[in-house]
């Protein structure tokens, strides 16, 4: 397998799923035989909202056909398909926003591991909301490279694929773990074909019982896969002052979708029985009760 790196086209800004192409129907060039694979970089949001940002220094992306069983990465085969060698903001990516890392030639195959290089030396970490620095230990030095969750294999056809690696920063970087205040880095990273996904998406209130019902903000959102006896988280998210959430990138299925107010303010909330269809949207509004309230 081989591949033919082309300019890259990055964005200044995150932006919503578009990239340097105009149309992204067709990722296959006129001038070239193999399919284009494009890697656009999304967040679960941060849940800490004393942080200002968290920046991460991203050197590369790269796909395997062969899964990478933790033992094997070394000696796996890996095709570079992105390189945007630049700092990230993984803040400015919530709600399904993401960041194009580029646009890389693959050949038309099932892709079953994401390789992501970080150079942790030059990456700017994370700043409090006052602009001093966090500490913050990347458990690593110089160029370091992180295996993905790719939960099913990634099909990239004829016509190229769209990938999104969804970044869970609030997992990826503990707080306090070893109570001296300071933040942990252990990557959680998910890799999705951007066509196979659909998302949830709705508004978190609070009822009556404080008073008059009301948007929550800044509720962590989370989606859990798997069933009794063995949930795992896939993707958690945060209400904005509206009280509006999005989990997007996620596939077919049935999830466990749990809301927790912030500082315990309102009781949390879980149902077992979300679904998600291929390219469509399924709303789920939550209403938390006053804390100590019943689940809902």
């Amino acid at each position: 397998m081989t591949i033919s790196r082309l300019p890259l086209a990055l964005f200044a800004v995150a932006s919503i799923a578009v990239g340097c192409y105009k149309d992204d129907r067709g990722l296959l060039s006129p001038t070239r035989t193999k399919p284009m694979a494009k890697v656009l970089l999304t967040d679960a949001p941060f849940p800490f909202d004393s942080v200002q940002s968290v920046q991460v220094y991203i050197i590369s992306i790269a796909l395997s056909t062969h899964p990478d069983t933790g033992t094997s990465a070394d000696s796996m085969h890996w095709v570079t398909v992105a390189a945007p060698h630049r700092q990230i903001d993984l803040l400015t990516l919530q709600q399904g926003v993401t960041d194009s890392l580029g646009i890389g030639e693959v050949t038309a195959d099932q892709y079953k591991a994401v390789l992501v290089t970080v150079n942790v030396d030059s990456s700017a970490g994370i700043r409090w909301k006052n602009g001093s620095q966090a500490a913050l230990r990347w458990n690593g030095s110089g160029q370091e490279s992180y295996g993905t969750f790719v939960e099913a294999p990634i099909d990239v056809p004829d016509t190229g694929a769209v990938i999104v690696l969804d970044f869970d920063v609030g997992r990826s970087f503990p707080y306090n773990n070893r109570g001296d205040g300071a933040f942990d880095f252990f990557p959680a990273i998910r890799a999705v074909n951007r066509a196979a996904t659909g998302s949830i998406a709705g508004t978190v209130t609070h009822d009556a019982s404080t008073g008059s019902v009301g948007p929550v903000a800044d509720a962590t959102v989370t989606a859990w896969a798997g069933g009794p006896g063995y949930w795992y988280v896939i993707s958690t998210g945060k209400t904005d002052a509206a009280g509006h959430y999005r989990l997007a990138y996620l596939l077919p299925g049935t999830y466990q979708v749990s809301v927790d107010a912030p500082k315990n303010s309102f009781a949390s909330a879980v149902d077992a029985n979300v679904a998600v269809n291929q390219g469509s949207e399924t709303t789920h509004n939550v209403s938390l009760a006053a804390f100590p309230g019943a689940h809902r």
